[in-house]
């Protein structure tokens, strides 16, 4: 009775408030029209690397242990700042919202025989509270169920070390560098097929250093899905890619 009475009140005396613009919105709802508007699908992007608005590089033609990658979205603008409340500001609500969305440019099939979070090392994961990715994961997982009636296990098969700083705060190098021997599994893996589970891809170092990781421990395909994929520079969108 409470709970209803509270929804009467905000609904009809608080009009709701778009969560990153603060202005005012006609129904219920996470952001206004202009904020919803200004939301990029990754629609149009490389088909193994999921880089906005570019056809197949070389560097993604050659055989690596990552076979693809997607994202659904865009790491800019609306997209970035959603992304950076959700992932360090503890907005863990927005997990489903922000899947949800990833999912209507990179739908996931059941064909994989578990999704792996990236993991965080213990002391960073302590101090954030939890691991992004693997919320992520679980959320995909239950999206998995509803839609295809298979249960994708989530597995945390691998172990991070501790780094002296954050992955997105460093270049290009200093990423590939700080990702070389930096990630490791006891897991034996024969035949298995693993969807690596992050929230945004930078420059795809990260993913390279996991998918090579599970290759080593005998998985047989790996691929790799995120919520977002930031835009190499020098690249533009195709007029025909989604909004």
């Amino acid at each position: 009775m409470l709970k209803t009475l509270g929804r009467v009140l905000q609904e009809d005396l608080l009009p709701p408030h778009c969560l990153l613009c603060n202005s005012a919105c006609k129904a219920p709802t996470l952001l206004c029209m202009e904020c919803a508007g200004a939301i990029t699908l990754n629609t149009w992007s490389c088909p193994a690397c999921a880089a906005p608005g570019v056809a197949m590089t070389a560097h993604c033609i050659a055989p690596r242990a990552l076979r693809r990658v997607r994202a659904g979205l865009e790491y800019h603008g609306v997209v970035r700042e959603l992304i950076h409340r959700w992932k360090f500001d503890g907005a863990i609500d927005l997990t489903g919202f922000l899947a949800d969305l990833a999912l209507l440019a990179a739908p996931v099939t059941p064909r994989f025989d578990a999704l792996v979070p990236v993991p965080m090392h213990w002391r960073r994961r302590w101090y954030r509270g939890y691991n992004q990715s693997y919320v992520l994961a679980r959320v995909l997982s239950q999206a998995l169920w509803r839609q295809h009636g298979i249960r994708t296990p989530v597995r945390n098969l691998l172990t991070a070390r501790r780094r002296a700083h954050a992955q997105h705060e460093m270049n290009r190098l200093e990423r590939s560098q700080n990702a070389q021997h930096r990630y490791s599994t006891d897991a034996r893996l024969q035949g298995q097929r693993l969807l690596i589970i992050d929230d945004v891809v930078t420059t795809g170092t990260t993913l390279g250093a996991i998918a090579a990781c599970l290759a080593d421990a005998g998985a047989a395909r790996i691929e790799a899905w995120c919520l977002a994929r930031a835009p190499q520079a020098g690249t533009t969108r195709s007029p025909d890619s989604g909004s």
